[in-house]
């Protein structure tokens, strides 16, 4: 039995990502590509509009039981993919417009755009396990920015959580054919399409499974929601904006809220763990509206905090980040809190 999940954030290092988990998202985007082809749009049953979101869905016709394939199409007004991206990935933001998420950890990081993660969702009833997975995600950038695509999918990960490592916990392992977020820029607004293709496995009662494919879908309205009500998370404009991979490492970045609730208890406070590769600028775009209307204060903390510069400027909502060469192969954090 193995469930051996990474505690120390500042001990992060760049692993490289494997052929087996490089074809895993291939695949997962062949899927996405497949069963979202225009040409195939009449495959889609209709299944109405809530909350101004398009809803849509596949059913398994040799296992009609089974949780269909969705689908939720959105439009976020005065949002770019970028700001959207920093809404739904880090679990402390999650945690706000999904209500079947449990909890996230990043188990290794590849890039800037991808990493290995286990995460758990929470158990709809009291009669019945949770459902965990052990997956890989990438982030792909398209033409500057203006369109995003976040792919998901299952990958074994035994030396951190087995299958025994889930039962242990009373987890039955799900199994992620695909979720992909296609986030694409629609003038000033921005065009969201969320599908999900996943076999929760083991015995579920049909109420259950009508539920999770109804809600599922609709996480596309609370994230819109979240958006609209407390911001977006910080995030590295080089990071959402080009193909390119920055020249200093991301190693982890993480986002909690503080407002009192359960779901995010502790500190309001967007922190991120960095490997200087040397001399470097760059920029992070915080919520000026929103999530820091009162204003923003930068830290800088670690080994290679005397060689890093960071100014916070108000007027555009940017942290301007200046790493020496002197900080190369040392690793330094930043934390973001509201004044």
């Amino acid at each position: 039995m193995t469930l051996d999940l990474p505690t120390d954030q500042a001990d992060r290092e760049f692993h490289q990502r494997s052929q087996e988990y490089s074809e895993a998202i291939q695949k997962a985007l062949e899927i996405f590509k497949s069963e979202n082809d225009p040409s195939k749009e009449s495959e889609w049953e209709d299944a109405g509009e809530r909350d101004e979101v398009k809803l849509y869905k596949k059913t398994n016709p040799e296992n009609p039981a089974e949780v269909p394939i969705v689908k939720g199409v959105a439009i976020i007004e005065n949002a770019t993919p970028s700001e959207v991206l920093a809404t739904i990935q880090l679990p402390g933001m999650r945690k706000k417009w999904d209500p079947r998420f449990d909890e996230g950890f990043q188990l290794e990081r590849y890039s800037s755009k991808s990493f290995l993660f286990y995460s758990v969702m929470k158990s709809p009833s009291y009669f019945i396990w949770a459902r965990d997975i052990v997956g890989v995600q990438e982030n792909q950038i398209k033409k500057d920015g203006d369109e995003i695509v976040v792919i998901q999918t299952s990958v074994s990960a035994d030396q951190y959580v087995d299958e025994a490592g889930s039962y242990s916990k009373s987890r039955t392992r799900a199994t992620l054919d695909v979720s992909c977020w296609q986030l694409v820029k629609d003038g000033e607004n921005c065009k969201v399409e969320y599908v999900v293709k996943i076999h929760l496995n083991g015995a579920l009662p049909t109420s259950i499974v009508s539920t999770i494919a109804t809600e599922t879908p609709m996480c596309v309205a609370r994230a819109r929601d979240v958006y609209y009500t407390a911001g977006h998370a910080p995030y590295e404009v080089g990071s959402t904006t080009s193909d390119k991979e920055p020249l200093t490492n991301t190693l982890y970045a993480e986002f909690v809220d503080g407002d009192g609730t359960e779901a995010t208890s502790g500190e309001k406070a967007w922190k991120a763990y960095y490997l200087a590769q040397g001399a470097d600028k760059f920029s992070i775009r915080f919520d000026g509206r929103r999530m820091y209307s009162s204003g923003a204060q930068i830290s800088v903390t670690g080994e290679a905090a005397s060689d890093v510069k960071a100014e916070v400027d108000e007027a555009t909502s940017t942290v301007n980040v200046e790493v020496a060469e002197e900080a190369k192969g040392k690793k330094f954090s930043l934390a973001l809190t509201p004044k």
